[in-house]
């Protein structure tokens, strides 16, 4: 085994050096765990693979370590060696770069033995089709094994709605168990968007309803396939009158980048974004000036390779408008939509408002003038507080000159009246 071993790596090196002209790192990529299942019972086996984002590659050699005391390693393959709890495997393309692969690597199963949280983590070196060393990061996944509460349902019972409105469809919580969903949570904002790894099959979601006796249904968070997945949210008001849909995009890929659809900027020209512009906060709002029918938007992705489509900019009416960004990510079906609400001014209100700016401008410009005018004030009363400190300095000087002159005085009078007594 250890003489296989030894071989092996002795003709990856020899190809690599063949193939590359030597191995040197080149560009930047994402290697990472992915788990089959992310909660199992103690003697039931979970399968941990290695992926690749986005080159292929040719070759590898990779140590995977994992929690002992929780799991056992039931993989055995040739090009494989165990040695306590890490695994070191080595695997390169005999076509010379025909076979390089891209995606999922190599398999490992394992076994549970005790129950708990059991970590895996990752290291090891990765090679193009050109025999070039990748730039690598690593990323380890976890699993749960035996019961395990679920901090959503735990929670529920603490955190029901108050609300006794029939009519009332609107959610109060919404949360799931995976980090990344945008925006943060809003009763008006009902779309939100997550990516996730190809290892995720399902998402447990905690909807809760404003009105306790609204009937909440919760769709399309199992079974994820590859690509666009749609959690559905339905909320139905206790009267059955009134229907709310919350719905989360999902876009599950082992290409992150590929499904950006992130804005790096956006602004609008001579206006203010409240809030101001953050690229996971999807919903803003701004006011413009009556005159304003149009709008000149500066809107660019972070991955150029997206396309954003803006509708909603021009022909605006006085009062509410709904000005919409949509960015489509490099894959061509990831979309986000950024939504401003722009508020136009009638006439009357335009009116105010330049009366309301005037006054404002006025307040300033006093305020500056009132600061303008203590300035000169404020030295004067410094210098005559130094002045004053002055002339009590001279007194004081001049009270003790005068007190030592009189008992210097009353001291020969005694004198003088002792020696007459004397003589």
């Amino acid at each position: 085994m250890l003489k296989r071993r030894v071989w092996i790596l002795l003709v990856f090196f020899i190809w690599c050096f063949y193939w590359g002209n030597g191995c040197y790192a080149v560009g930047s990529e994402n290697v990472y765990l992915g788990a089959n299942r992310e909660q199992i019972e103690k003697g039931e086996e979970v399968e941990i693979s290695v992926n690749i984002e986005q080159n292929k590659v040719a070759a590898f050699n990779l140590f995977l370590t994992f929690d002992e005391e929780k799991v056992e390693c039931l993989s055995a393959m040739e090009n494989m060696n165990i040695i306590g709890n890490r695994i070191a495997f080595v695997w390169f393309d005999s076509l010379g770069g025909e076979g390089a692969k891209k995606g999922e690597l190599i398999k490992f199963r394992f076994k549970a033995k005790e129950e708990g949280l059991a970590n895996f983590q990752l290291e090891g070196e990765f090679y193009n089709q050109k025999g070039q060393l990748l730039q690598v990061d690593f990323k380890g996944t976890q699993i749960s094994i035996g019961e395990e509460e679920n901090n959503l349902s735990k929670q529920l019972p603490e955190e029901q709605g108050s609300n006794q409105e029939e009519k009332n469809s609107n959610l109060q919580i919404l949360r799931i168990n995976r980090e990344g969903m945008v925006p943060n949570f809003e009763t008006q904002i009902k779309q939100y968007y997550l990516t996730i790894p190809t290892s995720i099959q399902e998402i447990e979601v905690l909807a809760v309803s404003e009105n306790p006796n609204a009937t909440v249904e919760i769709t399309g968070n199992t079974n994820l396939k590859e690509g666009l997945n749609q959690i559905k949210i339905t909320v139905l008001s206790e009267d059955k009158t009134q229907n709310t849909v919350y719905m989360i995009e999902v876009t599950k890929t082992s290409n992150v980048e590929s499904a950006n659809t992130n804005l790096e900027i956006l602004a609008i020209e001579n206006f203010l974004l409240n809030p101001p512009f953050d690229p996971f906060e999807t919903n803003y709002k701004v006011e413009v000036s009556n005159e304003t029918e149009g709008l000149h938007l500066l809107a660019v992705p972070e991955n150029e390779e997206a396309i954003v489509e803006i509708k909603g900019d021009t022909n605006l009416q006085v009062g509410k408008n709904l000005l919409k960004i949509q960015v489509i990510a490099p894959n061509g079906y990831t979309k986000k939509e950024y939504e401003v609400e722009v508020y136009r001014r009638s006439l009357k209100e335009e009116e105010n408002y330049q009366v309301e700016l005037e006054e404002k401008s006025e307040e300033l410009q006093n305020a500056y003038k009132i600061e303008e005018l203590s300035q000169p004030v404020k030295e004067i009363q410094a210098k005559h507080e130094g002045e004053t400190k002055q002339e009590l300095k001279s007194l004081d000087g001049f009270l003790i000159f005068l007190w030592v002159v009189i008992l210097g005085i009353g001291i020969w009078i005694i004198r003088k009246n002792v020696n007459k007594k004397k003589t």
